[in-house]
């Protein structure tokens, strides 16, 4: 590691700091800045390493407007980190020696220890259908997902009902006989809801 900042700390400040090249800065005091960028606006307090975006202070790593904030004033970016996201930090979590624990043949296990019994702790599962993934941070790119079967996406191909698409050179289409039609008149290109004969058919 060659800065202050271990290696992936690293990288998240320069993607921040060219992200802070749009903002405008407006001072209010020594510590205090107005940070701008398409009409919206955050207070930077750079003494207290607080943002009215929140995430400086829940981070305790500066988020883009306060590198904006610090670029005015000429202020060191790393002297706004934790120290947890230093490399120093991290070599001294390892200068203590991990002694390799062996083979479990050769463990000695007192027998006090040996006689208790670990039950699997006492859980009650929420109600609803539990999620299936996570809630992506505001820093990560998010893409969309394309199905593999019919090309839409939203899903992949194996919670897919749509009918299967065909290659007709470089334009894939679906066959007709397979094209989702209208409960209420059978024709393609709308549903039960939005059928110009529905009103017609309940009469």
């Amino acid at each position: 590691m060659r800065h202050q900042l271990t290696d992936a700390s690293h990288l998240v400040m320069l993607q921040l700091v060219e992200k802070c090249s749009y903002m405008t800065v407006n001072p209010v005091d020594w510590n205090i800045f107005s940070v701008k960028r398409f009409g919206k606006q955050w207070t930077v307090d750079l003494a207290r390493k607080t943002c009215t975006c929140n995430k400086f202070q829940m981070d305790h790593f500066p988020c883009s407007h306060a590198l904006a904030a610090a670029r005015e004033r000429n202020l060191d970016f790393t002297s706004l980190c934790s120290d947890y996201y230093k490399r120093q930090t991290l070599i001294d979590a390892y200068l203590v020696p991990i002694m390799p624990v062996g083979h479990p043949s050769s463990w000695v296990v007192p027998s006090d220890i040996a006689e208790r019994v670990v039950l699997n702790p006492k859980t009650k599962r929420q109600s609803g259908r539990p999620m299936e993934g996570r809630h992506a941070s505001s820093s990560e790119r998010t893409t969309t997902q394309s199905c593999r079967r019919c090309g839409q996406s939203g899903h992949n191909s194996r919670r897919c009902s749509n009918p299967p698409l065909i290659n007709e050179g470089p334009i894939r289409i679906v066959p007709e006989e397979y094209r989702r039609k209208c409960s209420v008149c059978h024709q393609v290109g709308h549903n039960k809801q939005t059928c110009p004969h529905k009103e017609s058919a309940e009469e």
